[in-house]
């Protein structure tokens, strides 16, 4: 009994110390995969953004990254070295090694079901084929992409693949639809306060406008209105881009300004801005670093340079077939016809010409759009479907509609809040109407009253005059001339009154009654001394009207203050009067 209790101890320890050891181990092999993630990650510099320039380095490195993850058998990190290995080769225009290395990844992210990279996999392949011209994949592949971004809420990767929607449409001329893309993109991207959305969006509506432009059918005065539209969206686009430091977007736009400059014939600034666009772009950008010298040649053209835009076009040429930029290609190609054409070269012209014809109709064939539209027609299907689910869903759902309801009584107390603003606004604004329009009139009534007193006064100097006459005049006629001083003197004392008092009244139409409300016991004369007063005229204006003396009308003044009871020698009846 004893010697089996032995040898079931003995047996226990070993498993003890066996455990022990295995625990070990695996600890020891846990701690050397963490290194060596680590590893890779610092390797493929999976924590750090795209660089602006992709030197061949970066690309090494990252296929070192790759290999180790595969030693490691660990596929999670395998697939993310993959993916920036894609964006890498992207960003460096190697397009055609970039398709081998997004079907290795779209083939691990589907084994893994990893829904983001799916997605983030089939936006780098949408991106690849529209630089290759390859239209229709491009969207095939954007719309895959999308149906993935929306499922996981990825608004930001949406809005990239609705621009490269629009600038597919563009590419075909479908000016409205893909106008209608870059208006949705610019909508949501000042929605979430994004620059660099905001700045793509505005330089892509300038371009529609500046394509537009180009139609040689339009009259001169169409394309420089559609011209000059196309410069204030690419303007307001580089004072937006100000902010971000994303100089490869910030050398397209200015491509684009400059093909704007050209059809506005204005070349000095064409020739400032195609040569910013290609010092900027050289070390970044081959694609653009194209397009911007195809600009160049062909600013170069219209200036009947025919030699140097040949030199440029010849250069861009080779490293667009190298590249496998098809559309920057034919646009060498193109102008190139152009060129040997007007310098009566046709052979090479038809030849240039035939080889631009040829690619154009490979990169434009109508089947292709077909393509694009039945795929859009589907998209659009499918998101019908996904909306009446999610209502659905929606109807069910107590949180969302209780935020409903607080968002809805929050834009109520704003619209309050904002009709509140705009009453109290419309009430000033009324106001200071009001006080224009009765400062206006009382301009209005000074001046009448000053033309007034002029006539009386002439009238005054005719009664002199015939005053003067009468002495001289047959007796016959004395009669007729006392009649007519008579007649003018009785005008001048009531008749100028008259109308001195119609043209107040209307004017200050409550001054009367709220005197009389105040001031019960003044008279005719006084009040209408007060109404002169009002108006802060002197003694001498309201003598010219009255016909009083100005020593009179001193002591009207004075009886006035005192039935005002002004003790105050500072304050003038004027003044006191305005108060009322």
């Amino acid at each position: 009994m004893r010697q089996s209790l032995f040898y079931t101890y003995i047996f226990l320890l070993l498993m003890v110390l066996f455990s022990a050891c295995s625990t070990s181990n695996n600890e020891d092999n846990s701690s050397s995969q963490s290194t060596f993630q680590k590893e890779i990650i610092s390797l493929a510099r999976l924590d750090q953004e795209i660089p602006l320039s992709v030197s061949d380095d970066d690309i090494r490195t990252c296929h070192q990254a790759i290999d180790l993850a595969r030693t490691l058998d660990n596929k999670e990190i395998e697939l993310q070295c993959l993916i920036k290995l894609f964006e890498l080769q992207n960003k460096q225009e190697s397009f055609r090694d970039a398709l081998q290395t997004g079907n290795l990844a779209i083939v691990l992210a589907n084994e893994l079901k990893d829904q983001e990279s799916q997605a983030k996999i089939y936006k780098l392949f949408g991106k690849n084929y529209y630089h290759l011209a390859s239209f229709h994949k491009a969207f095939e592949n954007f719309e895959s992409s999308l149906k993935l971004y929306l499922t996981i809420e990825d608004t930001a990767s949406q809005l990239d693949i609705l621009n490269m929607q629009g600038n597919i449409y563009f590419s075909w001329q479908d000016f409205d639809m893909a106008f209608s893309y870059y208006k949705k993109c610019l909508k949501l991207g000042q929605l979430q306060a994004r620059n660099s959305i905001i700045a793509k969006a505005l330089s892509n509506m300038g371009v529609v406008y500046a394509a537009q432009a180009e139609n040689k059918e339009l009259e001169v005065d169409s394309i420089n209105i559609l011209a000059n539209k196309a410069s204030q969206y690419l303007l307001n686009a580089l004072v937006i881009l100000e902010k971000t430091d994303i100089d490869d977007m910030r050398a397209e736009i200015l491509n684009n300004l400059a093909q704007v400059y050209v059809l506005s014939e204005n070349y000095s600034k064409a020739y400032e801005t195609i040569e910013q666009a290609i010092q900027i772009s050289k070390p970044i950008s081959d694609r653009i670093y194209i397009n911007s010298n195809n600009t160049y040649a062909n600013i170069l053209f219209n200036q009947d340079s025919l030699n140097a835009s040949e030199s440029v076009l010849l250069l861009v040429k080779e490293i667009s077939s190298d590249k496998g930029f098809k559309t920057q290609y034919s646009q060498s190609l193109n102008l190139l016809s152009q060129i040997y054409s007007k310098q009566n070269n046709f052979e090479k012209a038809y030849i240039y010409q035939k080889q631009y014809s040829n690619l154009s109709d490979s990169i434009f064939n109508l089947d292709y759009k077909r393509k694009i539209d039945a795929i859009k027609l589907s998209s659009e299907m499918d998101k019908v479907i996904e909306e009446q689910k999610l209502k659905r869903q929606q109807n069910f759902n107590r949180t969302l509609i209780i935020i409903i309801i607080l968002i809805a009584i929050i834009i109520i107390i704003g619209l309050l809040y904002s009709q509140s603003r705009t009453r109290n606004l419309n009430f000033k604004l009324q106001n200071n109407l009001l006080s224009e329009r009765l400062e206006t009139r009382n301009k209005e009534l000074t001046t009448r009253i000053m033309a007034l007193i002029q006539r009386n006064e002439l009238e005054k100097e005719i009664v002199q005059k015939l005053h003067s006459l009468q002495p001289k005049m047959k007796k016959e006629n004395q009669g007729d001339i006392k009649e007519i001083i008579s007649d003018l003197s009785f005008k001048q004392n009531d008749q100028l009154w008259k109308e001195f008092e119609v043209r107040f009244e209307s004017v200050h139409q409550e001054f009367f009654s709220k005197l009389s409300e105040s001031f019960h016991e003044l008279t005719t004369n006084e009040k209408r001394l007060c109404a002169f007063l009002y108006l802060d005229m002197s003694s001498k204006d309201i003598s010219a009207i009255t016909g009083q003396s100005t020593r009179a009308l001193n002591v009207a003044r004075t009886r006035l203050r005192k039935k005002f009871d002004i003790t105050n020698s500072q304050q003038s009846l004027s003044s006191f009067l305005n108060s009322i």
